[in-house]
């Protein structure tokens, strides 16, 4: 592209901004812009950056976005914003504060959006920012659906709660007034608000005393008063967010969540309507989360709610297409994922029982289901040892009676894409620990199995098959277990990554 074409568009620009803006006038306006986005995008875009801002100052673009044309809004919103792309937060900060403002406020989203991605920019603790920003950002997330603007705003919000400066000046009080008038709006605005408040609770418990001390935190607890099952959901996905440290553990724990939770859990089983299953299926989550959030030891939690039994009735259930049943499996292997709690597992011994039990008996859906869950469980660590180790061999001794890398895989050479991929990541988990290096080396036609590559499966299923190879070459007692020539091959295998596929044998064929 010649210097002089997006020369001509700069300066037909700065022409028709000194004229009157008649419809015709906008009408070339738009087309001028037009070409003069896609020269920026075509380049050479420095060129083409410093020609534009040589000659039309952002004051002149930031104008244009109040223009009575939808179309020239979007099309000067898309130069503004490529003309911005190198332009760092501090800069855009100093330069533009009042525009800022301005374009948070504007009734069009494309302005909205412009504005709102500059503050991804803002990332350390020493740059600026001001706190009038904060109640504009905030009120970006005002909506009954969730919009692109007011997603990108939550994302805003949440990035800018990570930074301890930013943090302060978005709450203010102007900040907290705006809140609290969100706040009265509908559910998908509240949660929208509450996401963000959680994100920031989440940074240090004297935030959390801050919304606690401001009724916000109250507010959100009175959400699971509601009879509306999805308000209810919301809120039980978003407790053990707030549980990360003892503080707001502690509260919501006075306060009677975890007590009404196992309440609902209970009372759906005389009371099972579509509705209760919703709940207690978000109930149980919510208890499986939790336990790994960090805000209280996980095997203290578990003892203090009886989640347990109520898990291993569940998994006991006889409808082997049970929703909830296969429910319960999954957050049995979640809590088992986490290394405390699986020792208490094995200290209370039925529901690692009934998993072994509806395993051994179990086909299709509910055998993977098990597996997916069977996996959590052996992957608690990338490096297992001790106690935690101990119990998940214990558990591997009773599957399949004893047998249940046969098993496995002949459940990975059925072909079936989701029993394949969770066969291979139960045996990569198994790889992790050292009696399962052992275990796998016992046996050869095992081995062999993993040495055979099978492009016909779905990638993921290659990767998990690579991954249970390079798990068992990193052990440090894959030279123990394994023959010179054997470990040679894995090694090899490992290096030629997933996807390896030989060369095949050439074939002359003789023309006639």
């Amino acid at each position: 592209m010649s210097d002089k074409e997006y020369m001509k568009n700069i300066k037909q620009v700065c022409d028709l901004l000194q004229s009157d803006p008649t419809p015709d006038v906008i009408l070339r306006l738009r087309d001028a812009f037009d070409s003069l986005s896609k020269q920026l995008k075509t380049g050479p875009f420095l060129e083409v950056f410093e020609a534009t801002l040589s000659n039309i100052p952002f004051s002149a673009l930031f104008s244009l976005l109040t223009a009575p044309d939808n179309r020239l809004i979007v099309t000067v919103a898309e130069v503004t914003s490529q003309l911005l792309r190198p332009v760092n937060w501090p800069m855009v900060h100093q330069t533009f504060e009042e525009y800022i403002i301005q374009g948070l406020d504007h009734p069009h989203p494309v302005v909205k959006s412009l504005v709102l991605k500059q503050f991804l920019k803002c990332e350390q603790k020493t740059d600026p920012f001001s706190a009038k920003y904060g109640p504009h950002i905030w009120r970006c997330l005002e909506g009954k659906s969730d919009s692109d603007t007011s997603k990108l705003a939550k994302q805003v919000l949440e990035h800018l709660c990570a930074i301890d400066m930013c943090l302060e000046y978005l709450l203010s009080e102007k900040s907290v007034q705006t809140i609290k008038t969100l706040l009265s709006g509908d559910e998908s605005q509240r949660f929208r608000v509450y996401d963000v408040v959680v994100a920031a609770i989440k940074q240090s418990d004297s935030v959390f005393e801050f919304f606690r001390q401001e009724g916000i935190v109250d507010l959100l607890l009175k959400e699971a008063d509601t009879n509306d099952v999805l308000v209810t959901m919301n809120f039980y996905e978003l407790v053990p967010a707030l549980c990360t440290s003892s503080v707001p553990f502690e509260y919501l724990d006075a306060a009677g969540v975890f007590d009404k939770a196992l309440e609902q859990i209970r009372s759906a089983k005389t009371e099972e309507t579509a509705t209760s299953s919703l709940i207690r299926m978000s109930a149980l989550k919510l208890f499986v989360r939790t336990a790994d959030a960090g805000g209280i030891s996980p095997a203290k939690f578990l003892k203090k709610y009886a989640i347990v039994p109520e898990l291993t009735e569940l998994i006991l259930l006889p409808d082997p297409g049970s929703e909830i049943k296969a429910t319960a499996i999954a957050c049995l292997g979640t809590i088992g994922s986490n290394s405390e709690a699986l020792e208490y597992l094995s200290s209370e011994k039925a529901a690692l029982a009934a998993l072994v039990s509806v395993y051994n008996s179990s086909v299709a859906d509910l055998r993977v289901e098990c597996l997916r869950a069977i996996s959590c469980i052996f992957g608690y660590s990338a490096t297992p040892s001790g106690t935690a180790s101990q119990v998940c061999y214990e558990l591997y001794t009773q599957l399949d009676n004893g047998k249940f890398l046969v098993g496995l895989t002949k459940e990975i050479m059925k072909g079936f894409e989701e029993s394949c991929i969770a066969g291979f990541s139960v045996l990569q988990k198994i790889a992790l620990h050292a009696w399962g290096v052992h275990e796998i080396a016992s046996y050869q036609n095992i081995v062999n199995f993993l040495l055979m590559r099978d492009p016909s499966r779905v990638k993921a299923a290659q990767q998990w098959q690579f991954a249970v190879i390079e798990s068992i070459v990193n052990s440090p007692d894959a030279k123990k277990e394994f023959d010179g020539d054997t470990l040679a091959q894995l090694n090899k295998y490992a290096r030629e990554g997933p996807y390896y596929v030989g060369s095949a044998p050439q074939v002359a064929l003789q023309s006639s």
